[in-house]
């Protein structure tokens, strides 16, 4: 099989990937690669900032006296007011907030009337906090005026504020006009910003603090701006990886994303190669993926959904593995491995976005349904032996691996009826008022038991293999059954807790959390506060939508709009129509064909579909909440599955309908096209931008503002 040519990848080769497969998804990578990486943003942005006190004067030297048309700000993390000056002390205000931080900005005086003919600009912290990367001033024919900071020397000589130079030192980044290639737009406010504070390690709180800020509510109890706090802190950290190898610029605080956009289609490709055992559907399946209008949008912004998205795929891939192999002979660590993999991913997934655990549900059905049926195996195997009347080994089961699992259900359950309880006293009433689970988990009095049932359960399984075994014939495969439902509490409790731990550590950057008792208060905290967050949302939106919209795409998420050159520059995130609204429909026909036909339950890859939409999508349900199309994408690959899948099952009943995949594809691929500047940010003429929006969509709407 390793030697298979491309004309041949229409014929089952197994679920592994071979040459063929190796060659084909390279070729797409790269493809995709090129259209996600281009015109993602520039590398070229001002880096020095300008954090001036209050009350602190910069003067700007023009060289001569000019007409100031425009005056262009970048701004970094600040909130204020400034006074901009002329040479006869009339002035306008320009008010700086969160939403302006690394982007181009026109102070807009020209909207209040207000005239400037000076040489001088005296530009004045009045209130608050102000803090710019770079400044930048126009004609009135939209040249750039050659300025400088003016030196305002000390008795001795010497610049009195030598960080006033960095207001004019990058002039060379001033871009021609303010775009989403030189700025944030939608919530990289966020993300990006949070992610910029974890490089920075900048602890704005106490900078802010001798700067004259009054109001701190933007800084969390815990001294430190962690400005996104209403996510785990995966995501961030993640995008701050781009922006340390690439600088805090907009290619930079979206390239991991855009990678893991790219790595997506690879986990997809493996999932469909595992599920149909042929390479032409994993290429249609990843092929229209990357054809998706919404993967390219989402995965090319810096905020946390493809993160979400690719650890979920990975945590039902490998649980799929596991599965395949549980009801085999496989050897018990050859079984773990899948397992583990998937509560790793899992652990991963949970600590970028809470909607991970939504999937989490999903591997436990999965997971108990395949547990179960391997059990009902064993004992219909023993069964069937003594009624052929063979000699059945005895079974002799060893409980003490499941003690630490037993100890920790045990002292949870405890503690949660002390916290409920009402008695008037007692270890439950002293429990009730006087300690939380924190403090339950460094008290050495849970510690020593816990470690010592640990010890023993790994003695126990060592010495039951090593010497009881030895000359005896017995079934071991319950203790494996046991021993794999102790491995999963600790590959999907025990190691995501940790990872979600660790990933939370710019929580703790602070004084009063550098134990480990106040920091897992703090995790506590942070953990109702996003609870409250997102169950107390009471907030509507233009782009909101309900959960059964969504597989139409009805209403797109909106993230920029500009307007270059008579133009209109667009990005919004929706789906292609030839890949979202077969999907829609072919996975409802598919789940028909799965119930009627036999033969498509043996295939184990589809229950891992059908739990993937059911977990993705259900849950969103029960939410009253304002929330939009976005939150779908985790769902869209299972249900792209799902139809192929019932194409698969058409082709094998009907080969004549072997090129309706292609065509289906070179479809998704036309859609791609023909939508690329609403998602993408392209400018084009306001004609084209309202074909895309009213007729281009038949059963959706993607939001052009100003169309």
């Amino acid at each position: 099989m390793n030697r298979m040519n491309i004309s041949d990848i229409s014929q089952p080769s197994g679920p592994k990937i071979n040459r063929t497969d190796r060659i084909l998804l390279i070729l797409l990578l790269l493809v995709y690669s090129v259209v996600a990486f281009v015109n993602l943003g520039t590398t070229v942005f001002p880096e020095t900032v300008w954090k001036p006190e209050l009350y602190e004067t910069a003067i700007i030297d023009l060289g001569e006296e000019r007409h100031v048309a425009e005056m262009w700000l970048n701004g970094n993390i600040a909130e204020g007011t400034l006074q901009i000056y002329d040479d006869d002390d009339h002035y306008t205000e320009f008010k700086q907030d969160f939403g302006d931080m690394f982007k181009w900005k026109n102070a807009g005086w020209e909207s209040k009337g207000f005239s400037m003919d000076t040489r001088y600009i005296r530009l004045f912290v009045s209130e608050d906090w102000i803090s710019l990367n770079e400044v930048a001033f126009f004609d009135e024919n939209g040249n750039r005026i050659d300025a400088k900071v003016y030196i305002q020397a000390d008795a001795n000589g010497k610049d009195q504020f030598p960080q006033q130079q960095h207001l004019m030192d990058e002039q060379d980044t001033v871009p021609a006009y303010s775009s989403y290639l030189n700025g944030m737009y939608f919530d990289e406010i966020y993300h990006a910003r949070t992610a910029y504070e974890v490089v920075t390690d900048t602890d704005l709180y106490w900078l802010g603090r001798s700067a004259g800020v009054k109001d701190f509510s933007f800084v969390q109890d815990n001294g430190y701006t962690i400005y996104e706090w209403t996510h785990p802190q995966l995501g961030k950290v993640l995008i701050a990886l781009g922006i340390r190898i690439f600088g805090m610029n907009p290619f930079g605080w979206r390239f991991t994303g855009t990678l893991f956009g790219v790595l997506i289609l690879w986990v997809l490709y493996i999932l469909a190669k595992r599920i149909f055992r042929r390479s032409d559907f994993a290429l249609l399946s990843a092929g229209l993926f990357a054809a998706d209008c919404m993967h390219f949008s989402q995965t090319r912004i810096a905020t946390i959904d493809v993160y979400a998205l690719f650890f979920t795929l990975l945590m039902f891939l490998f649980m799929l593995d596991f599965i395949e192999l549980n009801r085999t002979e496989a050897p018990f660590i050859k079984k773990l491995i899948p397992l583990g993999l998937s509560g790793l991913s899992f652990g991963l997934g949970a600590s970028s976005k809470w909607t991970c655990f939504y999937s989490g549900a999903g591997l436990a059905v999965l997971f108990f349904g395949s547990f179960i049926l391997r059990t009902v195996d064993i004992i219909r195997e023993r069964i069937h032996a003594k009624r052929e009347g063979q000699t059945v080994k005895p079974v002799v089961i060893n409980p003490v691996p499941a003690l630490p699992v037993l100890f920790v259900i045990g002292a949870a359950g405890l503690f949660a009826a002390a916290k409920l309880s009402h008695a008037s006293g007692g270890i439950l009433y002293r429990w009730k008022y006087n300690l939380e689970w924190y403090d339950l988990l460094l008290n050495e009095k849970f510690w020593i038991p816990f470690l010592v049932l640990c010890a023993l359960a790994v003695i126990s399984a060592f010495l039951f293999r090593r010497f009881l075994i030895r000359g005896r014939e017995l079934d071991l495969r319950y203790n494996e059954q046991l021993q794999t439902l102790v491995m999963c509490c600790v590959f999907f409790i025990v190691i995501p807790v940790i990872l979600y731990f660790c990933c939370s550590y710019s929580f703790f950057l602070s004084e009063n959390r550098n134990t480990l008792h106040a920091q897992l208060k703090c995790l506590w905290e942070k953990q109702l506060s996003m609870y409250r967050y997102h169950a107390g949302l009471d907030a509507t939106h233009l782009c909101q939508s309900n959960w059964y919209q969504w597989p139409l795409a009805e209403k797109s998420v909106w993230f920029y709009a500009g307007y270059p050159d008579g133009k209109i520059s667009n990005i919004s995130s929706t789906g292609n129509p030839a890949v979202w609204y077969v999907s829609a429909f072919g996975a409802v026909l598919m789940e028909v064909e799965w119930c009627f036909r036999p033969e498509c339950r043996k295939n184990k890859g589809f229950y891992v579909i059908f739990v993937g939409i059911l977990a993705g999508l259900l849950p969103w349900t029960l939410v009253t909440r304002c929330v939009f199309l976005y939150h779908y994408f985790s769902t869209i690959p299972f249900m792209l599955l799902a139809s192929v899948a019932l194409l698969y099952y058409f082709e094998q009943r009907y080969p004549k309908l072997k090129p309706v995949k292609w065509i289906w594809l070179g479809i998704a691929v036309v859609f791609f096209i023909l939508m690329y500047p609403a998602i993408s940010g392209l400018p084009s003429s306001y004609a084209y931008a309202g074909f895309i929006e009213h007729v281009l969509t038949v059963f959706g709407k993607v939001y052009y503002v100003g169309v």
